[in-house]
């Protein structure tokens, strides 16, 4: 059976595909809008860890040169003592220190094994560093590579994170790769109809030569 498309009413049709349309275009609003908040506070998370992390590998690493410094054979000599950190400054790099590392570990998340990882590095840096001080140790050099272990890999958290924020959330890549393609896909087939179906009514208008000759 042959279908005349030309006489098909197309008044009901436009307004399905208007406000299917139009429905489409507000959820990919809706989108967007939820992808820049979204997008915003990643990198607000992103910058906010760096500054965290900066602060806990510095404050970890000059308390280990201060106390390596300190008992070490030439803590009595003048260019030492010169540099020699106080005893408040000391306590405000602990402080600060402590600060930035749960700061860190309240960003993390438990569920990703990457953030995981991040964390044991953290705590075997600090364990190390903290074994040594009981033991009034006067080599830090494993403390210090165990911070400078877990700096590195932070730097990949980092860029991971910042990846993510390139590529997007899940729901604007499937707005962005199927659902503004199904809204050009749809308008088109729609705008073909209707000058398909305006060719037609116009063929079908036009006086034929015999009708012409009467």
């Amino acid at each position: 059976m042959n279908i005349d498309v030309s006489t098909i009413p197309l008044a009901p049709i436009a307004t399905v595909v208007a406000a299917l349309i139009t429905a489409l275009i507000a959820y990919i609003n809706l989108t967007l809008s939820k992808e820049q908040k979204t997008s915003e506070f990643r990198q607000a998370w992103i910058d906010g860890l760096r500054n965290d992390l900066a602060a806990f590998f510095s404050s970890a690493r000059a308390l280990c040169r201060v106390m390596q410094e300190a008992r070490s054979s030439h803590a009595s000599d003048e260019d030492v003592i010169g540099f020699r950190f106080s005893k408040e400054q000391v306590g405000k790099m602990r402080f600060d220190g402590a600060e930035a590392l749960y700061r860190i570990k309240l960003r993390l998340n438990q569920n990703e094994p990457e953030h995981m990882e991040l964390n044991r590095l953290l705590d075997s840096a600090t364990t190390i560093q903290n074994q040594i001080n009981i033991e009034k140790g006067q080599d830090y050099s494993k403390a210090i590579e165990a911070i400078e272990r877990a700096s590195s890999f932070s730097q990949t958290i980092l860029k991971s994170e910042w990846e993510r924020v390139k590529r997007g959330e899940k729901a604007f890549r499937i707005t962005k790769n199927w659902i503004m393609p199904i809204i050009m896909i749809i308008s088109l087939v729609f705008i073909s109809t209707l000058v398909f179906n305006s060719t037609e009514t116009n063929k079908s208008m036009q006086p034929t030569a015999g009708a012409s000759a009467d």
